[in-house]
């Protein structure tokens, strides 16, 4: 017999805290330099089932072996997107058994939220920054904190299209918050004199345009579609993305290239660092003060894995969870 244990959303919240978030995603980051982590091929597989009567599904594999696991991802696409199920299948490496499913909702928050603030604080010129969040949900929520412990933040404006989220996002972070924290309803005020520039937004058209820029500022763009206008890209010194392939095929990277500004070839080649380089340090973030840098992160398999794989980990230590016993496989004749 072997047993699987299955960590629901109010385990998990109980397993990674911010800190926890934080140190994952430089220890992933420092494996994929280092070659000690890998992603499946392809990075993601969708399967669409809705003409024969299913869901949608995406489905992403990973390797993260400083943990010893490999996982898989599984996500049912379903609007609204809170009714989702998601969850991540994890198999230890020391018996290659499947030992846990954990639910994804929360935590891929989380781990969207650390990789995007791990890298964002890395690219950021040194000393006191002004930041504009673009977006109010649930990612959002995540990052603040993560700011908080990352960089000397002065004042943190956040914009959203929606006045009542808005509203409600910044009273909830403005008793825990040691800085400035704005509501501001044009997105250009957001932005003006911004040194740090995060979107987490659901736009389809691009919000943030080069002119409404200042030299030397980090834009972190990790939306599904396109909140940048390629302008930003062409007038950028710099492009970082965290994985190349997945990067021509998400967010804005995906819509400049449908618009006809790039091919894949000529996007792959204006790449100047991996994510993972910068963070460890191995490839340059910015070359002068001045650069504008452009940071695509739209998440890996391999943060997927191993936040999965930590939390089953904890869970086992602190007895959490539910413990399901699986029986062996029938023995061959």
């Amino acid at each position: 017999m072997s047993s699987l244990r299955i960590l629901g959303e109010d385990d998990v919240r109980a397993l990674i805290d911010t800190d926890t978030a934080l140190a994952l995603a430089r220890d992933q980051y420092l494996d994929q330099a280092q070659g000690l982590s890998a992603l499946s091929t392809p990075a993601a597989i969708d399967l669409d089932a809705r003409a024969l009567g299913g869901p949608r599904f995406k489905f992403k594999a990973a390797t993260v072996s400083r943990l010893g696991a490999s996982g898989l991802r599984m996500i049912r696409r379903a609007t609204p997107q809170a009714d989702a199920s998601h969850y991540c299948a994890v198999y230890r490496h020391a018996d290659s058994a499947l030992s846990g499913l954990v639910s994804e909702v929360w935590l891929s928050r989380i781990r969207t939220a650390a990789f995007g603030a791990v890298v964002a604080a890395r690219l950021a010129n040194p000393g006191p920054v002004v930041i504009a969040l673009l977006g109010c949900g649930a990612i959002a929520d995540e990052i603040v904190p993560m700011f908080a412990r990352l960089l000397q933040v002065t004042e943190l404006r956040v914009h959203s299209r929606s006045p009542d989220k808005l509203a409600a996002f910044v009273a909830r972070h403005a008793a825990t918050c040691a800085f400035a924290l704005r509501a501001e309803a044009a997105c250009e005020r957001a932005l003006a004199g911004a040194d740090v520039v995060v979107t987490l937004t659901a736009a389809t058209i691009p919000l943030v345009f080069a002119p409404m820029l200042k030299p030397g500022a980090v834009v972190c763009s990790m939306g599904n579609d396109n909140e940048l206008d390629y302008g930003v890209l062409a007038a950028a010194q710099r492009l970082v993305v965290d994985d190349a392939d997945f990067a021509s095929e998400a967010g804005d990277g995906r819509a400049w290239i449908a618009q006809g500004h790039l091919s894949v070839d000529l996007f792959n080649a204006r790449i100047d660092a991996l994510a993972c380089e910068v963070v460890t340090g191995t490839q340059p973030g910015r070359l002068a003060v001045s650069d504008r840098i452009v940071a695509l992160i739209q998440g890996m398999a391999i943060g997927d894995v191993a936040f999965a794989a930590q939390a089953l980990n904890e869970a086992e230590r602190r007895n959490l969870g539910v413990v399901v016993e699986l029986p062996s496989g029938t023995k061959p004749a």
